[in-house]
This record gives structure tokens, sequence and C-alpha cells, in this order.
């Protein structure tokens, strides 16, 4: 009986959440709240300030930057989107989503660059989740789950194919169990963060009609299928209803389209961090950064890095 207990356990815990207010958000009395992408160099300021505070405090980072700032150069692709959720002027909370590319690939490459290859030798566009922080004090108000709602709307739009995140294995169950993450890789140890991670990864193709036979049921008070799908109109395909699947129009032209701030501001932007730890500019191979000088022509305008 008691080699069953931790299962058992674990189950309570899944009905417990699927049935609590995770989709209540508390919002009312922060000062003219916001859901959007960063787009300044306040903004970007802000949000990797929070990951470095958070981070510091959780022991993934051992020693305090210089700058109080933690980013990468993955923060400063071109596709790369941050976002954030703010109270007026100040970031609250901020999630970022990074694009592939072949001369960065993604952070998780470090340690599972095999089961990432296998994606793109099929094809499919491939994103990274990180940085996903909200202050302990703020938790309760549910911000994530805003920020997860917006994220997954803008990877339909961007015509994303497989949403990959590597976790500490103590949150492996809440993204398995309530936001139907699936197994990716098995666990093994994050040099970056000096901690334990595990793969996960979401297929874009298949999680609207999973969330549906989870959620869409009057017996949750929690249905993530209605806070993903029904409300924006991006529904599972029914045969019985569509003789074929009909992508939305944003989905069929969207895969290709910049993101926002590709423009002589985002360059400068992107400069003012290179400034902040130039060891990142340093440590690029030719390749990456002509990928730079070409998506970010400005750069060669704001007195090119040495």
């Amino acid at each position: 009986m008691a080699e069953h207990e931790p299962g058992r356990l674990e189950r309570r815990r899944t009905v417990r959440i699927k049935r609590s207010n995770l989709l209540n958000l508390q919002l009312d009395d922060i000062d003219r709240p916001a859901i959007k992408i960063a787009e300044t160099q306040d903004e970007y300021e802000q949000s990797f300030r929070l990951v470095h505070e958070t981070y510091l405090r959780m022991g993934y980072l051992k020693e305090p930057q210089p700058h109080g700032l933690l980013f990468s150069v993955y923060s400063l692709l071109p596709e790369t989107v941050i976002f954030v959720a703010k109270s007026y002027l100040t970031v609250i909370s901020t999630l970022t989503e990074i694009f592939d590319t072949e001369p960065f690939g993604l952070p998780m490459d470090t340690i599972y660059k095999p089961e990432l290859d296998t994606l793109r030798a099929q094809g499919r566009r491939v994103v990274e989740l990180s940085a996903l922080v909200t202050p302990p004090k703020l938790r309760w108000r549910n911000l994530f789950m805003v920020l997860a709602q917006v994220m997954y709307q803008y990877s339909v739009y961007r015509g994303v194919d497989d949403l990959c995140i590597a976790v500490n294995p103590k949150h492996v169950s809440f993204y398995k169990n309530i936001l139907l993450f699936e197994d990716f890789g098995p666990e093994r140890h994050y040099p970056r963060v000096d901690a334990p991670a595990v793969a996960l990864r979401v297929d874009m193709h298949h999680i609207a009609g999973r969330l549906k036979e989870v959620y869409d049921s009057n017996d949750l008070d929690t249905n993530l299928y209605l806070y993903f799908h029904r409300m924006t109109g991006l529904l599972p395909w029914d045969p019985e209803k569509t003789p074929v699947p009909v992508e939305t129009a944003a989905a069929q032209t969207s895969r290709d389209v910049a993101p926002p701030l590709m423009n002589g501001r985002k360059a400068e932007i992107v400069r003012h961090f290179f400034d902040l730890s130039p060891s990142l500019w340093d440590e690029l191979n030719p390749a990456q950064k002509d990928f730079f000088m070409t998506h970010y022509p400005r750069l060669q305008k704001i007195t090119l890095f040495s």
C-alpha cells in the first residue's frame, strides 16, 4: 500500500489544481495592468533584472552579475520574444520565447541536442520557453496563465510546431499534469543553472485535442481548453463539421513574418546589452556575428564592435 502512496497523492494534487482558481486572475488592485511584448530598453532591463533576482534567490545563479541583469545572446536574437506583465510602468512577470536558428540553435541544445535534432530533421519549427519568472509575493495572482495564453496565441500565429522547455524535476508534474506537456528528454544536469533538468514538449498540432479531452468538462473549475481555445476560435478540427482542417489566415502567412522591433531601435537595444556584457559578442563565431549584422544592419552604424 505504501509504495502506491506517492502516486495517489500526486493524483489528488492534480485534481485539486484542476479544480482550483488557476484562471481566477487577481488583477483588480494592479495599477493599469498590461500584458505585452517587451519593446523598450527599460522593459528589457526590468525583465532581465527580475530573472537575475529570482535565479540568484533560487540558487540557479551562483554569483550576482555586476549589472544586476541576467540575459544571454539568445535574449537578443531577432525572433526572440519577451512577454511581460506590467503594473503601469513596472514589469512584474516575464516569459521568454526563443525561436530556433541555424547559427545559434536553442539553449537546450547544451544537453538535449539529439532530441531537438529529431524535430529539426522533420522540418518542424521549434521554440524554447525560458526565463519564466513571477516574484513569490505575486504568484497567487496567476500572472503566469495570462503570459501563457498570449505566448500560445503568438505561437499559433507564428506557425510554431513544438514548444520545448527544460524544467527542474520538481516542476515536472505541474507542466505534465496541468499544462499537458509530454516527456521529451530524460533528466540531465544543466550546467547553465547548475541544477538537474527534464526536457518537456508540447506538440502544437495535438495539444488542442488533448486539452479538450482532459478539461472540457463541467466537473472542473479550471478549464484550460476554454481558456486557450474556445475563447479565441482556435478549436481542434472536427471532421464531422468541417471536411478539411482549416488554418487561420494568420497561421498560413505568418511563419516567416518578422517579429516586432525589427528596426533601428531594436539594434540600439541589442547594442546596449552587448556593451553591458562584451564577452557575449567576443564569444560569437563569425557566422553568428554575420547573423546579427544581417538582421540588425544599423549595428554597423552604431559603432561596430571590436
